[in-house]
């Protein structure tokens, strides 16, 4: 399922404003002085290097004049939903405390933040840390020289590397599974400072990438909240079907609206099973969404000593069974990309590729498990366990995110998993549905309007190029969400 080009134009756009914006702040001088403001001595400081620019935020190096240095860190405008970026703010930041200050994972700390109120530059919201000098694993393990650069883990990664980088990274997740916590939601507030009050709903990478991306608010009502995994996973299904339904470019023509429709039937109609019944009610963890090898930060190319664990946005308390699930992380890459799509019925070469390394991160897991206090029960390296025996792996992988496709690797392994004979005797049993001829004949219409839309919204984008439109008149004439 490809972006809402409707959108995606708007974010183009928007992107370009701040970014001048943020430039401008540099060029006159300001940029500085104002990161002063927040340091306790107000020591001057320079900025060094270029700006970092990630998935989700901008950032830049800032050093003092007693040798000190900070990461200053915006989200970024055309990345995050305008509307939710000072509760992504708030979250990361309540994530890196909570981390702080009950484990010994090396997350940076934290020396300011603020809402957009409190950045008078006019940039928004933002976090400054300490710098975490270091080499990003990102820029480590895929492969420079492919055609088209992914995340991927380039194939000649020895083994005793991987096993270095997944042993530090058992012992942090350990960690993180030893806090309990009583119900789904947003994470509490450990700061003193004055805050907008954050709704029970969580900000999840899921939710805000079908908004953002998709144009389509699937959050419900954000006051109330989830007592168990049930009530949690029964509320997912509702999301990919409103994108589903929502999002005017979200089938390719009738024959794909129709297979979408009734995956999605199938997948909801499977959750029952995919629920580990001791994890039901409690107890809930903290569920980082986009925590991944990508994260890590190590002292060099040749030491893999990991130093920082970085960018904890999309933080929430969730289920047991989704934290302890086999992880997507393992080569990297989201098992959702294109990439590792099946072909002519059978997985592609990065499935192996995946199962390998399954099995080294259970092994090291179990290993770490073993040499730690308080796990002696094993639950964390059991619930993997569970998760793959069970075929749940492969629904977390789905619920995790969105612009979920039928033909993923994780919803092929699914099927593989259930059986090829069940799934599609349930396929058939929903496709006699009069709902789904009903939602087939919309969507086809729906999308053959947006087809026009999107002409005319690029021809407007084009005036923009041609110095025809200001900026600001194309996000005034285009209509979408922030």
């Amino acid at each position: 399922m490809y972006n809402n080009g409707l959108v995606d134009l708007r974010h183009q756009i928007q992107a370009q404003l701040w970014v001048d914006k943020l430039n401008k702040a540099h060029e006159r001088g300001q940029l500085c002085p104002w990161v002063s403001t927040f340091h306790p001595k107000r020591l001057a400081c320079r900025l060094e290097g270029t700006f970092y620019h990630g998935s989700f935020n901008a950032g830049v190096k800032m050093a003092f004049s007693d040798g000190t240095a900070w990461m200053v860190r915006f989200p970024r405008v055309g990345k995050v939903h305008n509307e939710y970026a000072e509760e992504k703010v708030a979250m990361d930041v309540r994530a890196i405390s909570l981390i702080r200050e009950r484990t010994t994972i090396p997350v940076p700390e934290i020396q300011a933040w603020g809402y957009s109120a409190d950045n008078l530059l006019g940039l928004g919201p933002f976090i400054m840390m300490d710098f975490v000098n270091g080499v990003c694993l990102n820029d480590l393990l895929p492969d420079p020289n492919e055609a088209e650069p992914t995340r991927l883990l380039r194939e000649d990664i020895s083994d005793g590397d991987i096993e270095v980088i997944y042993r530090q990274f058992a012992n942090f997740l350990l960690q993180l599974f030893s806090l309990d916590f009583d119900s789904i939601g947003s994470l509490p507030s450990l700061e003193a400072k004055a805050e907008s009050p954050i709704p029970k709903r969580p900000l999840t990478y899921r939710a805000h990438d079908i908004l953002h991306n998709g144009g389509v608010d699937v959050f419900g009502d954000r006051r109330q909240g989830f007592a168990t995994t049930t009530e949690y996973f029964q509320y997912l299904p509702g999301q990919d079907f409103g994108q589903l339904t929502h999002q005017p470019n979200s089938i390719y023509g009738p024959h794909d609206a129709r297979s979408r429709y009734l995956a999605f039937k199938v997948l909801e109609s499977l959750l029952p099973d995919l629920i580990n019944k001791k994890y039901d009610g409690g107890k809930f963890k903290l569920i980082c969404d986009d925590l991944g090898l990508a994260n890590l930060i190590v002292r060099s190319k040749e030491d893999l000593t990991v130093v920082g664990v970085v960018d904890l946005e999309w933080s929430y308390i969730g289920p047991a069974q989704l934290f302890g699930s086999a992880p997507w992380w393992l080569l990297q890459d989201r098992p959702i990309n294109e990439e590792w799509e099946w072909q002519d019925g059978k997985p592609s070469k990065l499935a192996e590729r995946y199962f390998k390394y399954l099995n080294i991160y259970k092994r090291v897991l179990e290993e770490e498990e073993a040499k730690m206090p308080g796990h002696e029960e094993r639950e964390l390296s059991n619930l993997v366990k569970w998760s793959q025996e069970s075929g749940a792996m492969w629904l977390h992988m789905l619920i995790s995110v969105g612009f979920n496709d039928h033909r993923s690797f994780p919803f092929a392994q699914l099927r593989q998993h259930v059986g090829e004979k069940k799934w599609e005797r349930r396929r058939a049993e929903f496709g006699t549905l009069p709902e789904v001829e009903a939602f087939v004949t919309q969507k086809t219409l729906r999308l053959k309007e947006y087809e026009v839309a999107k002409d005319q919204l690029e021809s407007d984008k084009a005036l923009v190029g041609g110095g025809q439109m200001t900026r600001e008149a194309f996000l005034a004439t285009s209509v979408g969400p922030g």
